[in-house]
Parts: structure tokens; C-alpha cells; sequence
């Protein structure tokens, strides 16, 4: 059964990084992967609540209609962790790293477990 994950994305004007504050990304990656962790295809929606701090507590039924299995994001406060949680969608995250690293390190297998943010404003 194929995979599909979906994973916040900012953009610095070069380069695309996993975003540091989930409800702030402007875009989602899915990527469906097949048996053998090869990306089958990768879609892109962009986030209805770009910049709002408090959009992460509906973000999560958002990116559930998109079918995926895991998120992974740079920081996540304990609201949306739950919400996804309880709608059986694994969270990761990966602060610091870029879009093609976080992909890499998933498909590796070396990408997993998550931290809520502790203070609801830094993702550091």
C-alpha cells in the first residue's frame, strides 16, 4: 500500500526548508510513496492560512483530506499534534532541515518521533 506524507514548506527565496512554524508555512509537499519508499508523486497545496500563528489548529483537517499517513514540520505546538494524532496521522519534527533532506532522511527511515513547542511562538 502506497504512503503519502505531507511536509510543511517555507520559502527563504532560494531554497525550500521545512517550516519552523507549522500554522505559518505558506505550502504543503504530499508525496506518495510507493513499497519501495520511491516517490511516486509529489502534489502541492498551498496553506489557506499562510502567516496566521493561530492557523494550526485547523491545519490539520485541511491537510487530512489530502490522504497522508505522516506530516512533518519544524515545530508543531501540542493542539495540532494532537489533532493529528487523534486522526491517526504520524507527526514529525525536523526543524533546520531543507525540503530534499527531510524526504531523503524519511525515505531512510531515519526521520521520525516529534517535540511540541513548548512556549507556542519559537520553534527553535
Amino acid at each position: 500500500m502506497n504512503q503519502r506524507i505531507a511536509i510543511a514548506i517555507e520559502d527563504d527565496g532560494t531554497n525550500e526548508i521545512v517550516a519552523e512554524h507549522f500554522g505559518r508555512c505558506s505550502k504543503f509537499y504530499v508525496c506518495e510513496l510507493d513499497n519501495e519508499k520511491k516517490i511516486l508523486k509529489k502534489e502541492i497545496y498551498f496553506n489557506p492560512l499562510s502567516g496566521e500563528h493561530g492557523g494550526s489548529g485547523q491545519l490539520p483537517a485541511y491537510v487530512k483530506q489530502f490522504n497522508v499517513n505522516t506530516i512533518i514540520a519544524g515545530g508543531m505546538g501540542q493542539q495540532a499534534v494532537s489533532n493529528f494524532l487523534s486522526n491517526g496521522i504520524e507527526v514529525i519534527t525536523a526543524a533546520g532541515l531543507y525540503y530534499h533532506e527531510a524526504i531523503n532522511l524519511f525515505i531512510q527511515g531515519k526521520l521520525n518521533g516529534y517535540d511540541t513547542c513548548k512556549d507556542g511562538n519559537d520553534h527553535n
